[in-house]
């Protein structure tokens, strides 16, 4: 029974380990090459203007950690389909980040070149309008701070638009703002 139950150690820590190396990033990205471009997504280029070696990821891929060899060493990106990407200068989506809705012929020029260190690539299908954002502004404050917005919420709309934020995102957002925190005890 003794050997037995080591097998199953065994074959589980296996199992587990061939399902997190399968799991941690696309096959695609793993490597510099020339593949073929997704429907939906993105291609990072070593050099400007879409020059050298790329890898490509698909829309709802990310990259908290760049596979061996990518980490900032990214100069252009082409978007396809309704993607964008979202680079971010540390590991783990830390640190500096833009949104990019457009290819980039040039991250240099962007003060992007060669600092990609971790990266989304999403849909961008969801574009929120001006009355959308309005809307999602007028319920959050309600649901946050229980009053109407004032007009400097007008920033708060420019960014629910800009990021394509829920009004979660926004409550999320507004609960770390000085009102909020500075709220009375037992008041709303």
């Amino acid at each position: 029974m003794t050997r037995w139950m080591s097998w199953t150690r065994v074959a589980v820590v296996a199992a587990g380990l061939v399902a997190l190396v399968a799991t941690a990033a696309p096959a695609e990205a793993q490597r510099w090459g020339r593949p073929r471009p997704p429907r939906a997504g993105a291609c990072f280029y070593q050099n400007a203007n879409y020059g050298g070696d790329y890898f490509c990821v698909q829309a709802g891929d990310e990259y908290d950690v760049m596979p061996e060899g990518l980490n900032d060493r990214i100069s252009s990106i082409r978007l396809f389909g309704d993607a964008d990407v979202t680079v971010y200068r540390n590991p783990s989506f830390r640190g500096r980040s833009t949104r990019f809705n457009d290819d980039v012929s040039n991250l240099q020029q962007e003060g992007w070149n060669d600092t990609v260190s971790s990266l989304r690539v999403r849909l961008d299908f969801a574009r929120v309008s001006r009355d959308e954002a309005e809307h999602i502004v007028e319920r959050a404050y309600r649901a946050v701070f229980g009053r109407e917005p004032d007009p400097g919420a007008n920033s708060w709309v420019e960014e629910v638009m800009r990021n394509r934020w829920t009004q979660r995102d926004l409550e999320r957002e507004l609960r770390k703002t000085p009102e909020y925190r500075n709220r009375r005890p037992g008041g709303h």
